[in-house]
């Protein structure tokens, strides 16, 4: 009795210092708990917590970035899985439950005059990272997009004449 009164009173004093150590030790940039908002520009966050900084800073611009492409395009797919059970009769009755949810989520977009604006890191080494993606930029990965569609799509048109030339060929001699 004696040793779970000490081991939950080391608990609880572990638990304040971690308190204290979270709201003292490193300052969370205001941009990473509000980022800023812009006419002609979308802004992403990311943080990482590693042992190497080199790693932790690479991360945090990673996550930043990824956070700029979800809010340009981002491709959900969900499945819900609900299975109920009952077997027995009255108060031999049994139910089983089981719910099962899986979301993705993935983004394929092409962050070209994406710009790091900030990265600071906190006492604790945690890595914070802020990336601005300008609009003027998405409009022309778009109509670069759109023109390497096209150019696509001329390409299939021609493959598609001369085959019906070769057939056309073909089918006089």
């Amino acid at each position: 009795m004696r040793k779970t009164q000490i081991t939950l009173a080391v608990s609880v004093m572990m638990l304040f210092l971690g308190m204290a150590m979270i709201s003292c030790g490193s300052a969370v940039p205001g941009w990473y708990r509000t980022p800023p908002e812009a006419e002609d520009a979308i802004y992403g966050v990311g943080m990482a917590a590693k042992q190497n900084p080199t790693l932790a800073r690479q991360t945090a611009i990673a996550r930043a970035r990824q956070d700029v492409a979800g809010q340009v395009s981002v491709r959900v797919s969900s499945m819900l899985k609900d299975f109920m059970q009952e077997s027995g009769v009255g108060e031999n009755a049994q139910a089983l439950e089981f719910t099962q949810s899986v979301t993705k989520q993935v983004t394929d977009v092409a962050l070209k005059g994406a710009k790091v604006k900030e990265v600071r890191i906190t006492d604790d080494g945690t890595m914070y990272a802020l990336v601005e993606y300008p609009l003027a930029a998405l409009g022309e990965a778009a109509l670069s997009e759109a023109q390497r569609q096209e150019a696509l799509y001329n390409e299939f048109k021609a493959q598609q004449g001369f085959e019906a030339l070769e057939k056309a060929l073909r089918n006089m001699k």
